[in-house]
């Protein structure tokens, strides 16, 4: 595989070397002799005008423009107060320099009317890339996350996980607003990219930080998304019909409204067949008050992808109500059914010379119903006033029903235990997350801010379940243990926490922080778990030992100073806060109080330097300290199973995490190269871990102690040019990790440290017409190391390869393929995958402007498709295979709706009463706002 890299990357050195010119000339100001440096000259090819190449004047207005491919060209010639001019060019092997000598620019005398501005493919803006969307060609039909797949740096994976930088991407805006809350899918997934103008990454900071100017180290990578100005008024939107063999079925609908500030958007889908336009969020915490785990020593049960069948709709609206107040908010309901079959290979090192190995078959039904509600409101009072508020509520329901047996066995294949279990409950819940008030005020002196911040959450779950198990024991001596409860598990919590902000300038530039938190929360937990009296045949005998019900409550108070300066070059600002905390934690089944009081430091450190215009290096600190939970605490010993124990510790002491984070951006808007370089360090001190007795039957008792040696270290390293012939662009993707944590075996220290090497190679094409293709391969090479056993030391390596080739014709036809590969080696015997994945479809467009679409499409044509994963978490290996979708075809109709202000197509009679809205606005309002809605000091 590396020398097939290589040889791609010969050939298309090989290709640009030995076919590339050049243009030289000087701007020349025609009367007032001005200093034309960075007016832009502009290479497009005359048969689409999409751009070649791009460049920049020097100071005396000279340019010279190297490595473009020999071909006939237009030149485009621009700077801001002068008439554009254009040149056709052409190079070729035998004249490879085009000499334009003294070009003299024209002042504008009158206003030009409506004028193309051809922009760059990329820009740098302080902390903000922002690509214009218009220089990325997709294939029909495409989709947002289409269009991020294009992007240098930017990277969607099977799931519709979006990343930028090496970062997970965790909230997408539209026109600087929140759209269907933070769910980035929502957008990725719907939105498509005709209507997009730009995209912008960034690291958003919280409303606080916005307003203030100080960074409180609360970052969310995201996406903005602005849209076209002459798409901001009117419907979009598209409506699928699909059915297949072997009873699979895909529907899916998005509509939207677009008039100037006010958006309204429908969404619709149901399918059979694990398709998802949204992020799934579980309220209730993964099993939703369902005991998994059980029998067997806790042999390595997790969930898979399995067969999922969903059904969701949602509605998202924005408007500007009155004047200065702009109002979100959104509504969304799925409900899903997933069956999911794993089986698992865990291997437990307990001492330097002996292991335990677990091997497990597990089958589950969970049935989820979700809803989701956000609101949000910001409203400016008068120009020294204003208001935020934000609420996001959340309910579920879940039905989780799970089938597990388990065996295991020492190094030489002796059976120690088995088990079989079946576990089923109910449960019920709502989260109030995120509600937050803040009222701002600016006084008359710049800088000079007072604000106070309201957050409130609050969460309810109501469950119970039922449990069977059969535990059989070989070894200390043969015995069975038989389990058949009835468990009640109700919990609450709420959290309220002002908090009061005062900024005071200094001096030139120069901004002082004061603010004040506090935090009171409350957590009761109820676990009452009744073993089947067979006396009474009813669930009436209370077990102490497996119930376990608390209250717990904290107290905090904490103090914040933070100081920063701002210059041309650079901006730095440090700070740290002293809080102090009282947690009092009462187990109401044991009776038992345990009550801590903590004194924690938050310091603050971020520091920006910008090089350049294109090229910034920024660096920010944080050093929080995280609190012990409740179960670790609490000085008793606990069971789910009556195999593994667990018990708590009340000594334990918070540990306190150094985090580092370095990001480099360099773009050159000449030559169009880019460099992202993200480096993320952390240590913790006192780290809580877990430390194990391996049990004679088979099981463990774990409880908590305090180690240090825990750190991690990951780097992330992107660059990436177009490649004009064949148009596209090509990038190189390096990803190192290393990761060290120790934890205690039977009183043994053991350090597992990880090692993880990753290099992407990503070329994209960037055709106008006819053809689109996307082309990854990646290889992953992962190091395994642990001292308490060296003997079990193990490397295992992933290669994966992605093509997705689209061709179509003016004429309607299309034809496409997705083709994945993937290899996993060295794994347990059993756990080694090749898998080749092919998914062809023939498609052919018809009815006015191509807005109708009938697709015959085929997944897993070669019927390969298996799922295969490899987690290593401390001293357990577990490989894992689940079931997964296989092979079936299917019938698709898709109709797109595009109807925008001047056109005369009208929306269905039943559709425009839903979609119709308040009144007339003018188009572009907040849709002008690049920036995502950020203050920037």
């Amino acid at each position: 595989m590396l020398k097939f890299y290589t040889f791609c990357l010969l050939l298309f050195c090989c290709t640009f070397a030995f076919s590339q010119g050049s243009l030289k000339g000087k701007l020349v100001d025609s009367v007032g002799k001005q200093s034309l440096k960075d007016a832009s000259i502009t290479v497009l090819d005359p048969r689409d005008s999409t751009l070649e190449v791009f460049g920049l004047a020097k100071d005396d207005g000279s340019f010279e423009i190297k490595n473009i491919t020999f071909g006939t060209y237009l030149v485009h010639i621009s700077f801001q107060g002068y008439e554009p001019t254009y040149r056709t060019v052409s190079f070729t092997k035998t004249v490879p320099d085009a000499l334009l000598g003294n070009v003299y620019l024209v002042a504008q005398s009158h206003d030009l009317g409506n004028v193309t501005v051809m922009q760059s493919p990329v820009r740098l803006l302080h902390d903000t890339l922002e690509f214009n969307a218009g220089s990325f060609k997709t294939k029909p039909n495409a989709v947002a996350e289409d269009l991020f797949k294009k992007l240098p740096g930017m990277d969607v994976d099977k799931n519709g996980v979006i990343k930028a930088g090496g970062e997970t991407v965790q909230r997408i805006l539209v026109d600087g607003k929140r759209f269907f809350g933070d769910d980035p899918k929502m957008a990725s997934k719907n939105l498509p990219p005709d209507i997009i103008d730009k995209i912008q990454v960034f690291d958003d900071l919280s409303d606080q930080s916005k307003f203030t100017g100080f960074d409180d180290g609360n970052r969310v990578k995201t996406i903005n998304i602005t849209t076209k100005k002459d798409k901001r008024k009117g419907y979009f939107g598209k409506g699928v019909a699909g059915a297949g063999t072997d009873e699979t079925y895909d529907e899916n609908f998005n509509l939207h409204r677009i008039n100037g500030n006010q958006q309204l958007s429908l969404l619709g889908q149901g399918n059979d067949i694990n398709k998802q336009n949204f992020t799934v969020q579980d309220v209730l915490g993964g099993g939703g008050g369902a005991r998994g785990g059980r029998g067997g020593g806790g042999g390595g049960s997790s969930t898979g992808s399995g067969i999922t069948t969903t059904w969701a709709a949602g509605l998202n609206y924005r408007d500007t109500w009155w004047k200065d107040a702009d109002v979100s908010g959104s509504y969304f309901y799925n409900s899903q059914h997933t069956a999911t079959d794993i089986q698992s290979h865990t291997q437990n090192i307990i001492s330097p010379d002996s292991s335990t190995f677990y091997d497990q078959a597990q089958n589950s039904i969970r049935n989820n119903k979700n809803h989701r509600i956000n609101l949000n409101l910001e409203q400016k009072l008068d120009s020294n006033n204003s208001i935020v508020f934000r609420t996001n509520l959340s309910t579920q329901t879940t039905t989780p029903f799970s089938n597990s047996t388990t065996t295991v066995t020492d190094d030489k294949g002796n059976f120690i235990n088995n088990s079989t279990n079946t576990n089923f409950s109910t449960n019920t819940g709502y989260s109030l997350t995120g509600t937050n008030f803040q009222f701002r005020h600016r006084f008359n002196k710049k800088y000079r801010t007072a604000s106070i911040d309201f957050n409130f959450s609050a969460s309810k779950n109501d469950g119970d379940g039922f449990l069977n198990a059969i535990n059989h024991f070989f070894t200390p001596v043969a015995s069975i243990d038989t389990i058949n409860q009835h468990y009640i598990n109700p919990s609450n919590a709420f959290s309220f926490s002002p908090t009061f902000s005062y900024t005071e300038p200094l001096g030139n530039n120069q901004i002082l922080e004061l603010n004040y938190n506090y935090t009171l929360s409350k957590n009761n937990s109820t676990n009452n778990t009744y073993e089947l009296n067979n006396a009474t045949h009813g669930y009436t005998t209370f077990d102490s030992l497996f119930s376990n019900s608390y209250n717990f409550s904290t107290f905090s108070n904490r103090a914040t100073l933070n100081y920063r300066i701002q210059r041309t070059k650079f901006n730095f600002s440090v700070g740290s806060g002293i809080q102090f905390t009282d947690q009092t934690s009462v187990n109401t089944t044991k009776n038992i109080t345990v009550i801590h009081d903590y004194t924690n430091l938050t310091p603050t450190a971020n520091f920006q330097f910008n090089f350049t215009k294109t090229k910034n290096l920024r660096i920010n600190y944080t050093g929080r300290t995280g609190q012990p939970s409740i179960s670790q605490l609490q000085p008793l010993t606990t069971t789910s199973d009556s195999i593994n124990f667990q018990v708590g510790n009340p000594n334990l002491k918070p540990q306190f995490t150094h985090s580092l984070r370095f990001l480099y951006q360099s773009f050159d808007p000449i030559t169009q190269h880019i460099l992202l370089v993200t480096i993320n360090a952390s240590a913790i001190t006192n780290d809580i871990q877990n430390s194990v007795i391996q049990n004679p039957n088979g099981g463990k008792t774990t409880t908590y102690v305090n180690l240090d040696g825990t750190y991690s270290l990951a780097g992330y390293f992107n660059y990436g040019f177009p490649l004009r012939n064949p148009k596209s662009n090509l990038n190189f993707t390096t990803n190192v990790n290393y990761s060290q944590a120790q934890t205690l075996i039977n009183h043994a220290s053991d350090f597992t440290r990880n090692t993880s090497l990753q290099e992407v190679v990503k070329w994209t094409t960037n055709l106008k017409n006819n053809f689109d293709m996307n082309f990854s391969a990646t290889t992953t090479y992962n190091i395994i190391r642990n001292t308490l056993q060296p003997t079990q030391n193990s490397d295992y390596y992933t290669e994966g390869i992605t093509a997705e080739a689209t061709y179509y014709t003016n004429g309607g036809f299309i034809l496409a393929t997705d083709f994945d590969y993937t290899y996993s080696g060295n794994h347990a015997p059993g756990y080694n995958t090749s898998v080749p994945l092919l998914n062809p479809s023939v498609a052919y467009q018809f009815l006015k402007n191509k807005a109708g679409e009938l697709r015959l499409s085929v997944f897993d044509l070669l019927n390969q498709n298996v799922s295969v994963t490899r987690t290593v978490s401390g001293n357990t290996i577990t490989d894992q295979r689940t079931n997964v979708l296989t092979r079936y075809a299917m019938l698709t109709f898709t109709y797109n709706l595009r109807q925008f202000a001047g056109r005369q197509q009208r929306m269905p009679s039943p559709l425009r009463g839903m979609f119709r809205g308040g009144g007339q606005r003018p188009a572009g309002g907040n849709g002008g706002n690049n920036g995502g809605g950020r203050t920037r000091f």
